[in-house]
């Protein structure tokens, strides 16, 4: 089921070490899960840029509000960043899927340290991430990731 495009591939310019792998699929009952894709890609700075525009893409075609669109940008921004930083290498997973409940971003990476909600020092870059997450989306949390080392963090968006 993996697709690759021209879109995909121009896109990881500033990815190096592979390619950004996607999936696309239809699941459940009519009504409950409209559809899922999935990127993959190596934990690289250049995966924020990839990452956001895939996201921002993909709710366009699904007819989701600019609005909607630009809070997604700025969430799965701060959890690909999270997952870059604390992944150390390997590669980071992007999933998207569009339900009745609502749009849902899940962001897994090879760590297994739970994120913590943390009060923003003035002194130091960083912190403001999960609270934005937590403020802006209907609703966030982690897992581990099943079958491999790891977790998952992810935010819901009410559309």
């Amino acid at each position: 089921m993996t697709t690759h495009s021209l879109d995909e591939h121009v896109l990881l310019h500033d990815v190096p070490s592979g390619r950004a792998q996607w999936t696309h699929e239809q699941i459940g009952p009519a009504g409950l899960l409209v559809v899922a894709k999935e990127l993959r890609m190596p934990a690289h700075r250049g995966a924020v840029w990839v990452a956001r525009h895939w996201t921002s893409d993909r709710a366009e075609d699904w007819g989701i509000s600019s609005e909607i669109q630009a809070v997604l940008a700025l969430l799965t921004s701060e959890l690909v960043g999270n997952a870059i930083v604390h992944a150390l290498g390997g590669e980071i997973e992007v999933r998207m899927s569009l339900a009745l409940t609502g749009l849902t971003v899940a962001v897994s990476d090879s760590s297994q340290d739970s994120p913590q909600i943390r009060d923003p020092d003035p002194q130091t870059p960083g912190g403001l991430g999960l609270p934005l997450v937590d403020m802006m989306s209907a609703s966030w949390g982690h897992h581990p990731r099943p079958a491999r080392p790891g977790k998952t963090v992810w935010f819901r968006l009410v559309v």
